[in-house]
């Protein structure tokens, strides 16, 4: 302990406390002690009112603290289901669950541990059942390195086959990983001859009469100078065979097809990869996918400033069921009549016929408007459009960079919350800087974030007051795209936030009610589908019942459900369905008026996991080399437990820490100012005064 105080502190207590005493003992003429006596008194008297104006100037005094920390074991199992789909998959479902549980026991008896699952995310060791169908390395690395940052781990356990198929290289992140890793490596090591159609793209949506593209990557390994043969078939009915010349042991090829949509409704699309003799891995050879042909088309218009990224990331989340037309600059507007929407992007600006704009637009009063406001949007021209905000220029002409923060309360449209706050760490957007205020109610899915202040303001919004309205506070959204796409080789957030956008646009109002599902689930997810229906009054009510019907749009089977009321909402979870497209409709009776509500989702197979069946043993030993940990292999649980006892880096440590608290509130200078204080009445009493 410290005690840091002021001289000036002590100075004035201490006069303080010779005045006090010196009023008691030697101006007091009635008092009569003896000289020794009298000086012993006044000694006293002089500290205790000393020490009771130094606390009232409240000082501070440092102490210092030591506390020891006990090492930590992380334990990270690999939950996904790549570790049971090898060879050796009925030794991981049975015998080696055995291992593992009694090895989990010893490590728990000597150690304090820390348990995890991971695969689609990072969790808490529950129960280990080999169900996801992803498995993200880099982001388990990450999560650790951020939960356990300066805490004192001495290793940490990754159980894993080494294969991903989410996030990036996780060697990338283990270079600066502070703890070690001990690798243990599961699944099959042993690389067979295999075939696998790696990926699939093609559009979801399709318009009738058009004609599209779907694009298979074919890969094999260790199969140089063999042929196989891929086929396309669509609802059973072989379309297309293609023959495979594989040249090397390495083999990766992209293949074209292109298709018609003669019929409205759904096609199945069957992709098999066949033709070689011996083959161990089937599981990786089969896709199905579901293309639904729709006979309606929307047209959207971008009418912009000039040519620029964000147009293109935008047009890219829009499938072939949207026809997008663009005018920029000075360009004669077309007639907004024929189109279901139209985005501003920084419109309207120096080079836009403001007056041709805003008659349009008031011709068009139900249109819905999508506004992309940026450096050049001129900003009077723009309050002649819309009342939903009052806008004026700043008081400088710079423009801002404004980072996304996601807002909970947000309501419009489903979105799920933890993928919206992921763009809290995508680039900021270029703004100018505007002052902003509310003059008709707006619903903000992103908030602005400036120089690290959150302000409340909006940064992407939505309104209808008669027109449905979209606002973006700032341009550059291509850069968020770009980002994502580096973080995590997609574009999954971007192409969810801005599809729903443009898709609440530019769908009609359903009457009071709206319903929440998602556009595809996988075939090992429940399919959870919320809605709300409102009053006349716009008050949310749960008290009609809600019943929905689901239908398999392929083989027409019919599933029949009544949602269950929530406080404020309905909720169905209809469990896991078959692969395929389904149609569903809500419908409720709310007064006199019957409500009914359509819409559509696919349920997916993901088939990632399949996709690579040897274990990736060079990987984990990358992984415990980078980060000065061991290897071992699924026999030898014993031997990691026998080398974490005898590893010496898993130790205590001592922390000392200093702090400043104030004096008043240590216990010590209470007692030692009652023990004056009794002293000193004591020898007044003994002495007669008292």
């Amino acid at each position: 302990m410290h005690i840091g105080i002021p001289i000036w502190m002590l100075v004035v207590s201490l006069l303080a406390g010779l005045a006090a005493a010196t009023v008691l003992y030697f101006r007091n003429k009635t008092q009569h002690y003896g000289k020794a006596l009298n000086a012993i008194l006044f000694a006293l008297r002089t500290l205790i009112v000393g020490l009771v104006v130094l606390l009232l100037f409240n000082p501070l005094i440092r102490q210092k603290f030591s506390s020891v920390e006990t090492p930590t074991i992380i334990l990270a199992h690999d939950n996904s289901s790549s570790v049971v789909l090898c060879k050796d998959s009925a030794f991981y479902k049975k015998d080696y669950l055995t291992q593992f549980e009694q090895f989990r026991k010893d490590l728990n008896a000597d150690f304090q541990v820390d348990e995890y699952l991971f695969g689609e995310e990072v969790r808490d060791f529950v129960q280990l059942d080999f169900s996801d169908q992803l498995t993200d390395l880099s982001s388990l690395i990450k999560t650790l390195d951020r939960r356990y940052y300066k805490r004192n781990v001495g290793a940490v356990l990754l159980f894993s086959d080494g294969i991903y198929n989410r996030g990036f290289e996780p060697e990338l992140v283990a270079e600066k990983f502070p703890f070690p890793v001990h690798a243990v490596i599961l699944g099959d090591t042993v690389a067979y001859p295999d075939l696998a159609i790696r990926d699939v793209h093609y559009n979801k949506v399709v318009s009738l009469g058009a004609t599209f593209p779907i694009r298979v990557t074919v890969a094999a390994r260790d199969m140089a100078n063999r042929k196989a043969k891929l086929t396309l078939s669509r609802n059973g009915r072989t379309l297309e065979q293609r023959d495979i010349d594989i040249p090397s042991n390495r083999f990766s090829k992209e293949i074209d097809f292109m298709l018609e949509a003669e019929r409205k409704g759904v096609m199945q699309i069957d992709l098999e990869l066949g033709g070689v003799a011996g083959e161990e891995q089937l599981q990786n050879n089969v896709r199905h996918i579901f293309i639904e042909v729709l006979d309606q088309k929307y047209k959207i218009l971008c009418v912009a400033n000039a040519p620029h990224p964000d147009l293109a990331a935008l047009r890219s989340v829009l499938n072939d069921n949207y026809e997008v037309d663009f005018c920029f600059g000075k360009e004669t507007l077309p007639d907004f009549e024929k189109y279901d929407l139209v985005i501003l992007h920084q419109v309207p600006s120096a080079r836009t016929d403001v007056a041709a704009l805003k008659s349009q637009l008031d011709s068009n009063a139900k249109l819905p408007v999508f506004f992309i406001i940026g450096g050049e949007t001129e900003v009077q021209g723009l309050a002649k459009l819309q009342q939903v905000f009052d806008l004026r220029k700043g008081a400088t002409n710079t423009m801002l960079d404004v980072k996304a923060q996601a807002n909970p309360s947000f309501s419009t449209f489903t979105m799920d919350t933890k993928e919206v706050e992921k763009t809290s760490k995508f680039p900021p957007l270029a703004m100018p800087h505007l002052e902003i205020s509310t003059l008709k109610s707006h619903d903000d899915l992103l908030l602005q974030e400036v120089m690290g202040v959150k302000s409340g303001l909006p940064l992407l919004s939505f309104a209808n007051n008669g027109r449905k309205m979209a606002f973006l506070f700032g341009t550059n959204v291509w850069r968020w795209r770009l980002f994502e796409y580096y973080q995590t080789k997609g574009h999954a957030v971007f192409d969810e936030m801005f599809s729903k956008s443009l898709k609440y646009l530019l769908l009609s109002s359903n009457d009071g009610s709206a319903i929440y599902a998602k556009e595809t689930y996988y075939s090992n997810e429940p399919v959870i589908i919320t809605a709300e229906l409102r009053n006349p009054s716009n008050e949310l009510v749960t008290d009609p019942e809600m019943t929905i019907q689901i239908v398999n749009k392929l083989t027409n089977e019919t599933y029949d459900y009544t949602f269950s009321k929530r406080d404020h909402d309905y909720e169905l979870n209809a469990s896991i369905l078959p692969e395929g497209l389904y149609y569903y409709k809500v419908q409720t009776q709310m007064g006199d008026r019957m409500i009914s509500v359509g819409g559509s989702f696919s349920v997916v197979s993901l088939g990632i996991e399949a996709q690579q069946l040897t274990a990736d043993a060079e990987r984990m030993r990358s992984l415990a080399r980078l980060t000065n940990g061991n290897c071992y292999t699924s026999q030898q649980l014993t031997q990691l437990l026998e080398d974490l006892h005898k590893d010496t880096r898993i130790t205590s440590v001592e922390h000392h820490e200093s702090r400043f608290e104030d004096l008043i509130h240590s216990k010590w200078i209470f007692f030692v100012l009652i023990g004056l204080a009794a002293v000193e009445w004591l020898l007044r009493k003994m002495f007669g005064s008292y």
